[in-house]
């Protein structure tokens, strides 16, 4: 195996390939609307940013966006394109050109997966381990979700793989923007610290380390004050880690509704193979590890845990990610693998077909009612239904919906039978509404887009500063 490894050269042509081929199964997949209202904010601020407002977030009548500056700076440049378009020819592009950059994001960490692995691994099984990494796992998914998680990952694994062959402090200075992001990556920063100074001993990597990461704990302190008028980020005052951690490590990693197992079979394979992988990359295979680990801790924690509205838990998706690269080293266990990857193949299927936020706004929005069982009442159904019920789950809701694309959608039952055995979800929801619902997410789908934007994000313009 050793023998096959490819050459430096090789190597970036490799990658190259892996980008071009994802980038255009994901535009395939691309569906070219907004998704979520936390998008929504963070574009209102980068609309004022553009146009040389938002410098005083905390003032009446300025917007600004409580999350990290990050995602906003990184939205300027597609929203600057599309405005000068806009201007010129009277297209409207906006959001096409915003979510285009989810799918570049999306073939970017894969290629830099395939990079990185090409150095210890014959092409076969890097192409292997990309092609399940990116269409059996929640990452295809959310190359179609505005989300600021998927962008951390891959600034961050960029930043391991330039730490990894020579440059520490480009590639600490990248990982270090992920802090402007989301303030949380300081669970994937952590472990790279403390990888990166097992390996480099002397004070000067610490200070290699201290002066890399200056720029982006300034730009954070910068964003703190210019919309709070303090140093001290209040974006989420009111928000704890109060949840109990074996609730949320339960939640995490076995429920039946957000197991991110469950959302990602390939997980397993990664964790089989971590030991294997630890013997070629010990401390690499650690830190993978390491960073997983961190995050399911810390976000057990979080009163949120399962990180609604989301298909998944979009919070893991660095550490589930990360975890998955160590599959490289059985492949070999063909019988194994196929059944992961096709089941995870079709739990993404789920999501990319029909979005995967359309079933949690269904909920939101519908008086979804089940008969409570052996006394007498109606329940509403919420989200401890489908972070624990397997019978009301994002799966299940999601494939409801795409039945109703199809023309076949589910059976409706009596009121006796939800009595004894529980309300099935179909029952739940009045069947005009599941079909209202049910929309291909595809960017050639232009009424589900129009209805997307109008109903979920609205006109990012016209979001009110949060206070």
């Amino acid at each position: 195996m050793r023998d096959a490894v490819l050459a430096p050269a090789d190597s970036r042509q490799l990658s190259l390939r892996v980008l071009a081929l994802f980038a255009l199964i994901y535009l395939c997949s691309w569906a070219g609307h907004y998704t979520s209202g936390d998008g929504s904010y963070k574009i209102a601020w980068a609309k004022a940013l553009l146009h040389g407002q938002g410098f005083e977030g905390g003032s009446p009548g300025h917007v600004y966006s409580k999350y990290g500056i990050g995602h906003t700076l990184i939205a300027i440049p597609p929203l600057a394109a599309a405005d000068f378009i806009h201007k010129t020819t009277g297209i409207r592009c906006e959001a096409a050109l915003y979510t285009l950059m989810f799918v570049v994001n999306g073939a970017l960490f894969l290629g830099l997966v395939a990079f990185y692995l090409s150095h210890f691994y014959p092409a076969r099984s890097v192409w292997g381990t990309v092609i399940i990494a990116g269409l059996a796992t929640i990452w295809w998914p959310y190359t179609k979700l505005d989300f600021s998680e998927p962008l951390v990952l891959t600034i961050a694994f960029l930043g391991f793989v330039l730490m990894r062959f020579g440059h520490p402090v480009w590639g600490m200075l990248a990982a270090g923007f992920t802090l402007a992001i989301r303030s949380d990556s300081i669970a994937i920063l952590v472990p790279m610290i403390v990888w990166y100074l097992l390996s480099n001993r002397s004070l000067r990597a610490s200070v290699r380390v201290a002066a890399s990461l200056a720029p982006s704990v300034a730009l954070v302190l910068f964003a703190n004050y210019i919309r709070y008028h303090s140093v001290l980020d209040r974006g989420y005052a009111g928000e704890s880690f109060s949840n109990p951690l074996l609730v949320g490590i339960y939640g995490i990693l076995f429920s039946s509704g957000k197991s991110i197992l469950l959302f990602s079979p390939p997980l397993l394979l990664g964790i089989l193979g971590w030991r294997r992988f630890a013997r070629r990359a010990p401390s690499d295979a650690w830190l993978f590890l390491g960073i997983f680990c961190t995050q399911v801790v810390l976000f057990a924690k979080w009163w949120d845990w399962s990180s609604d509205d989301a298909w998944g838990v979009r919070f893991l998706i660095p550490g589930t990610l990360l975890m998955c690269i160590p599959m490289v080293t059985i492949l070999d266990r063909r019988a194994t693998v196929i059944l992961l990857t096709v089941a995870g193949v079709l739990v993404q299927l789920l999501a990319v077909t029909v979005g995967g936020l359309d079933y949690v706004m269904l909920i939101r929005a519908e008086p979804a009612r089940r008969q409570a069982l052996y006394v007498d009442g109606i329940n509403r159904i919420d989200f401890e239904d489908i972070r624990f019920d397997p019978g009301y789950s994002q799966i299940v809701g999601n494939w409801i919906l795409l039945r109703h694309l199809l023309r076949i959608p589910p059976a409706t039952h009596t009121p006796e039978y939800s009595s004894k055995v529980g309300t099935p979800l179909y029952d739940s929801i009045p069947p005009q509404a599941w079909a209202a619902a049910a929309n291909w997410d595809f960017i050639w789908n232009f009424r589900h887009n129009v209805k997307a934007h109008d109903a979920k994000s609205a006109s990012p313009a016209d979001v009110a500063p949060p206070h």
